[in-house]
């Protein structure tokens, strides 16, 4: 995998983790807090960290299926000049 892709997914798992972090908080320490201020935060903390631990599961995806189908345009280009290779051996044979 190339190591900017795995940068950044890290990056996204440390955002997730820490909004956990901060949601979890919030939900503990925040008795001081009206319930409606509160319900926002958390809300915005742990919405933000499913998205954070939901993101590179289709970056991961995304890159596998680009790799495929360069893997398989490969392949049919290398079938193709394989097939040319051989109709020039038999034109010349």
């Amino acid at each position: 995998m190339d190591e900017r892709l795995k940068k950044r997914i890290y990056a996204f798992y440390l955002a997730g983790a820490l909004n956990l972090i901060l949601g979890c908080w919030v939900l503990i320490q925040g008795g001081d807090l009206k319930q409606s201020t509160r319900s926002i935060m958390m809300l915005f903390f742990f919405g933000f960290a499913a998205l954070d631990f939901w993101f590179p599961s289709q970056l991961k995806k995304k890159y596998n299926e680009e790799k495929a189908r360069f893997e398989r345009m490969q392949r049919e280009q290398a079938e193709q000049a394989e097939k040319a290779e051989k109709a020039n051996g038999q034109q010349q044979g």
